[in-house]
């Protein structure tokens, strides 16, 4: 049985120079789940878990299908209800969404069945899950190798691109997180930094 990559096949969404550049960005259809408050709090990790919990979900269906697949990298989708830049908010008040992509073979009854599987071990949070597509855009983006919480610096090299390149940012902070933070030195994580943007 042949496996999906999506980190391999969409080299363009999963790779990023260490210096700011202008990418299209394909659409794609997603696991999510929306949450609020610090990433540090219950409520994320509870949701963390149970999104990858459905996604090993939605895989072990589609291997029974005969399609297998490699699960893709983690994201977050981060911003402020008072439209603050992300890296300028208490961390009480972020809103967040973390998603996973999903290769076009995974349709939305198969991660209504995963989640229904996920209840079997009383996961948390699964009402919350959604399957969403998410349109093509225009983005300007970055890798940041290094602690989550030095970000500051090179989310200002994004906007200084931007205002440099005459763009307006279009939608909210987004970041693809390449390693796992449980098994990597903070000064070694490599995630992606992204704004989706439009002519100014």
């Amino acid at each position: 049985m042949q496996k999906t990559d999506l980190n391999k096949e969409l080299r363009q969404y999963y790779r990023a120079r260490s210096t700011p550049e202008l990418v299209s960005i394909a659409p794609g259809q997603f696991l999510t789940v929306e949450g609020t408050g610090d990433c540090h709090a219950g409520e994320f990790r509870s949701k963390i878990k149970t999104l990858l919990a459905t996604a090993a979900n939605v895989r072990k269906i589609s291997k029974l299908q005969g399609n297998d697949f490699r699960i893709p990298a983690l994201e977050g989708y981060w911003w402020a209800s008072n439209g603050e830049p992300f890296p300028n908010v208490m961390a009480s008040e972020w809103n967040w969404k973390l998603a996973i992509q999903m290769p076009a073979f995974v349709s939305r009854g198969d991660c209504r069945q995963a989640a229904a599987l996920a209840g079997n071990k009383k996961l948390p949070f699964l009402d919350a899950l959604r399957f969403e597509a998410m349109p093509p855009a225009l983005a300007v983006q970055l890798l940041h190798t290094g602690s989550y919480f030095e970000e500051e610096a090179s989310v200002a090299r994004l906007h200084q691109y931007i205002r440099q390149h005459h763009l307006e940012v279009n939608g909210v902070h987004h970041e693809i997180y390449l390693n796992d933070p449980g098994k990597t030195p903070p000064d070694k994580l490599k995630t992606i930094l992204r704004l989706n943007v439009k002519a100014g």
